[in-house]
């Protein structure tokens, strides 16, 4: 007689992930889930009380898998703090689903609020922030903002095939960004003029 397989909420959360990954969160159900699992949907509605329940716990586990994207495989020859943005854009890249998931959809929240809702996580990346910046901790957040939202509209642009950049162009634009942003942390007042041409 066959052994039965009890089907646990990690098991499902698994297969979820691996699905969502492929076809998205607006294709995912618990018939497609069940199909999967190969089992009734009834073991699915046992460890969920919900649709809601489900997705909110996957979109956790995606959260968890995309910071440790944003903060594995380190190279010790780029500063840390621009591989979280070049691993940010390359996740987009990668991950089309998940990102679109993670990044495309309404949450109504401020944009220094996105940045660090996963506050485990977000402390990580604060930590390499100052070591590239040596800003003071309450200019931090302001900054990772700014930056943030100019990686975002790189990855929403890959994410969406809008645009195709190589590795090399991602890190010329992230350079840039930074000094610029850096430029502006010295010089706070900057107010966008255009400094007229002297007359030869």
């Amino acid at each position: 007689m066959p052994t039965k397989i009890k089907i646990s909420k990690e098991m499902i959360l698994d297969e979820a992930f691996e699905f969502v990954r492929k076809y998205g969160m607006e294709k995912l159900s618990n018939r497609e889930l069940a199909k999967k699992l190969k089992c009734s949907i009834r073991p699915i509605y046992y460890q969920f009380e919900n649709a809601e329940e489900l997705q909110k716990d996957l979109y956790k586990k995606i959260e968890k898998y995309f910071y440790k994207f944003l903060l594995d495989n380190m190279d010790d020859n780029i500063p840390k703090y621009k591989q979280i943005g070049i691993n940010y854009i390359k996740f987009a890249k990668k991950e089309k689903k998940l990102f679109q998931i993670l990044f495309m959809n309404e949450v109504g929240l401020t944009p220094d609020a996105f940045v660090s809702k996963e506050k485990e996580d977000y402390k990580e990346i604060e930590k390499l922030i100052k070591i590239s910046t040596n800003l003071e901790d309450n200019d931090i957040k302001d900054f990772h903002t700014k930056m943030w939202i100019f990686a975002h509209g790189i990855a929403t642009l890959v994410a969406n095939n809008t645009i195709s950049l190589t590795d090399e162009q991602v890190d010329k634009l992230l350079s840039y960004e930074f000094q610029a942003l850096m430029l502006l942390e010295e010089n706070p007042n900057n107010k966008w003029v255009i400094p007229s041409r002297k007359e030869k």
